[in-house]
């Protein structure tokens, strides 16, 4: 617990810093689907799913490691900023 104060005074803050990142993970690991790949329902289903079994961490776990390593940067928002994202 020490160590998410040492890089920001509000656990909050760090929370929400933390689960930011951890959304920018996942985006990056999706893999878009191409519109190239025009396949049966029928065909998926009797096909073998493909899983890869790799040793990826966490979303979560990487974010804070990240984050505890002094890897990540943030900024706080500025008002003109935050009202433009609401309309």
């Amino acid at each position: 617990m020490t160590d998410l104060l040492m890089q920001c005074d509000d656990i909050y803050t760090s929370a929400m810093i933390i689960a930011q990142r951890s959304k920018q993970i996942i985006d990056d690991r999706v893999m878009p689907i191409e519109d190239i790949e025009d396949v049966e329902d029928s065909i998926l289903l009797t096909e073998e799913p493909i899983i890869i079994s790799e040793d990826i961490d966490k979303p979560m776990v990487q974010a804070l490691e990240e984050y505890l390593d002094g890897q990540l940067e943030w900024r706080k928002p500025e008002e003109g900023e935050l009202e433009s994202d609401e309309s």
